[in-house]
């Protein structure tokens, strides 16, 4: 029988191939186990490791256990709190000690008291959203109420593994250069990116984190031959889905309108990259070696 290769998903990066015991032990130290994602042979596509009988039934004593421990762990003492002694003088009917003390807690349960039963000011009603305003006086006349709560609608989880982020708007092309440029070395770590094969294609979720409207990108393509990655010899250029016209196109483009910018990924913003590739090979890893933009004006 062939031997199983795994992969798993930690955090945003793909890792694998891994033999079935090696895979027990790394979902194993991952914060959810039975919530990691993982793909071999004959599974139509990434799935969680509580779906996978295999998987689950590896998973479940290991679990259970720590649970059993977790809950069977005494909780620290509290430490001790040191006292000092009491003296005969300071018992005594009359001692500073006894007058001092007393005046230190009557004060006390005073402020106390008072604390409590001062009135407090109640916090304002929160006031209709006004609908083309900053404020009720300057808003037209229809107004907003607020929402009632209604309930709530489940939202399906995407098969890859990416990560959801709040994004600023992406600045205007017109703070940009003029002509495409290389993106230096530190601006290309900024770019983050998730593969796919579909057909032919190798399409890939990016996420731009960098300043430059990056037009294109230089993909090195590693493919899963006989127990290990083999790379192109070559890299594959990727482009925006649409942007890739042929050599008349262009040129009627360029002495059309000189000034024209070639579509592409605007800054601190997330599109899709897709070039040619071939036939789907069983696995494969694909890393951006370069990538061509507009750089942001100085």
């Amino acid at each position: 029988m062939a031997r199983e290769r795994w992969f798993f998903a930690q955090g945003n990066q793909r890792r694998g191939p891994v033999p079935f015991s090696q895979l027990v032990q790394s979902v194993l130290a991952q914060p959810d186990p039975r919530a990691a994602l993982v793909w071999r042979k004959g599974l139509p596509e990434w799935t969680r490791c509580e779906n996978v009988p295999e998987l689950e039934r590896r998973l479940a004593p290991v679990l259970a256990s720590q649970a059993t421990e977790e809950a069977a762990r005494p909780a620290p003492a509290p430490a001790p709190v040191a006292s000092r002694p009491v003296s005969v003088e300071d018992a005594k009917p009359g001692s500073p000690a006894l007058v001092y003390g007393g005046i230190a807690g009557g004060a006390l349960v005073l402020v106390l008291l008072g604390w409590l039963f001062w009135p407090r000011p109640q916090p304002p009603a929160p006031r209709p959203v006004p609908l083309g305003g900053t404020t009720a006086e300057d808003a037209p006349a229809v107004v907003i109420p607020a929402p009632s709560p209604g309930p709530a609608t489940p939202i399906p989880t995407p098969p890859p593994v990416t990560k959801t982020t709040t994004r600023p708007a992406a600045p205007a092309a017109a703070g940009l250069a003029d002509h495409e440029a290389e993106l230096p070395l530190a601006e290309l770590r900024k770019l983050r990116s998730v593969w796919a094969w579909e057909g032919e294609e190798l399409t890939g979720t990016v996420y731009n984190g960098t300043g430059w409207r990056v037009t294109e990108l230089s993909v090195r393509i590693g493919r899963f031959v006989n127990e290990d990655f083999v790379e192109d010899p070559q890299p594959l250029l990727l482009v925006p889905p649409g942007a890739q016209v042929d050599a008349g196109v262009a040129d009627l483009l360029s002495k059309v309108a000189p000034d024209r910018k070639k579509p592409g990924l605007n800054p601190l913003d997330t599109g899709a990259f897709e070039g040619r590739a071939g036939a789907r090979p069983e696995s494969f890893r694909a890393e951006i070696e370069s990538a061509r933009g507009y750089a942001p004006r100085q």
